[in-house]
């Protein structure tokens, strides 16, 4: 952290922690129970969700690629079914699991038992 000019380290330390107290008055102090385990939690799910939009991307592409050089219609229709299909069963796998992590997250958080 840069220090202001002129100003000892002691003061900065102090004008930060007086931000802070400042801050909780006025209504952030929710934020307060955000802790390390809760952070990493969220960006771990973060980092899943990003991890799915890029490979359901990918899938679209592919599923157009398909498409654009189907001819029939028949051919088109299984094409689009097969589709529609996996989309739905990963759509169900990923939900489910961003309700585990989150789930687990919650009971690191609370010291919960997965259990319970």
């Amino acid at each position: 952290m840069n220090e202001a000019p002129g100003v000892a380290p002691m003061a900065n330390a102090e004008r930060m922690a007086e931000l802070l107290s400042d801050w909780q008055r006025a209504g952030m102090g929710a934020l307060a129970w955000m802790n390390p385990v809760w952070v990493r939690s969220m960006t771990e799910m973060g980092n899943e969700m990003m991890q799915f939009s890029s490979d359901r991307i990918r899938e679209g592409i592919r599923f157009q690629g398909e498409i654009l050089q189907c001819c029939d219609p028949v051919a088109f229709r299984e094409i689009q079914g097969r589709y529609l299909k996996t989309a739905f069963e990963q759509y169900s796998a990923e939900t489910g699991k961003l309700v585990r992590m989150n789930r687990a997250a919650l009971d690191e958080v609370t010291g919960r038992s997965s259990g319970s």
